[in-house]
């Protein structure tokens, strides 16, 4: 059984640059992010930098017992009106099973409990079927559909915006933290 304290959030450090890097260029992630071109290492660097001095951004990296699974990203952080974006992705394909749902489940504790958000947005890529079955099993709702919204791969994709919201939340974490024990 998955034990939930083995997994922890940490603010992204510059030791942290040349894994992330690799996760960011690797195949499985960037097929489903909006840029998927090769990313340089100058151009990594000049994004970690651009991180310490946002004040509207905030990323973790993910661990399971120290070592670093995956990636977090808090954007457009909208404190007069309690709202945020959200992006993340599992970086190293040995995670254990039920790390994503963990992981989402510390993302969103952060975000709704400590940073005091109400409203955490997404936006899904519709080909992105993983993705958007993730964000139904942690609560969010579908607002909309922007259509040919994205250009990958020689045409045009839509996506699907989401939202959850902090009321809901608390109800959904505490059925995935009933999932996560085995339905004790």
């Amino acid at each position: 059984m998955i034990n939930q304290e083995d997994f922890q959030l940490k603010p992204i450090h510059s030791e942290n640059l040349k894994i992330v890097l690799q996760w960011r260029n690797s195949q499985r992630v960037k097929s489903f992010m909006y840029t998927d071109h090769q990313i340089t290492w100058d151009e990594h660097c000049k994004w970690f930098e651009s991180l310490k001095t946002d004040p509207l951004r905030e990323t973790f990296l993910y661990y399971h017992k120290n070592l670093p699974l995956g990636l977090v990203n808090f954007t457009n952080i909208n404190k007069e009106n309690a709202r945020c974006y959200w992006g993340f992705y599992i970086g190293e394909e040995t995670a254990p099973k039920g790390s994503g749902t963990i992981m989402g489940i510390l993302a969103l504790d952060k975000i709704f409990n400590e940073v005091g958000m109400n409203k955490v947005c997404a936006e899904v890529i519709h080909t992105n079927s993983g993705s958007f079955r993730y964000h139904k099993k942690l609560g969010f709702i579908v607002e909309g559909r922007f259509v040919d919204h994205v250009w990958k791969d020689n045409q045009y994709l839509d996506v699907i915006p989401m939202a959850l919201f902090k009321e809901n939340w608390a109800k959904v974490r505490i059925e995935l933290l009933t999932d996560l024990k085995g339905g004790t």
